[in-house]
């Protein structure tokens, strides 16, 4: 599991998450895949921004819990996906 904020913001971020092809969109499925989520619209979002922001919990910011994938076809999948354009 990691976390991470997208320095070009919230619309990065859901560029990110719409351009991914291998990882789920889910906050979480119990399952062996590859997760990816944005906590501020999902796992985290019936609390108030200022709460959320409190707690570390930016609009921008991404988590992704790596499943069992092979990592050199999520690694490509993620570089793909972060490219401008």
């Amino acid at each position: 599991m990691l976390s991470f904020e997208m320095r070009a913001g919230v619309d990065a971020a859901e560029r990110l998450l719409s351009r991914v092809r291998l990882p789920i969109k889910a906050p979480s499925l119990g399952g062996v895949e590859t997760l990816i989520t944005r906590p501020a619209t999902t796992s985290h979002a019936g609390m108030a921004a200022a709460e959320r922001t409190r707690f570390g919990i930016s609009d921008a910011l991404i988590r992704l819990s790596v499943g069992i994938e092979a990592t050199q076809h999520l690694l490509d999948d993620l570089s793909e996906a972060l490219k401008e354009g």
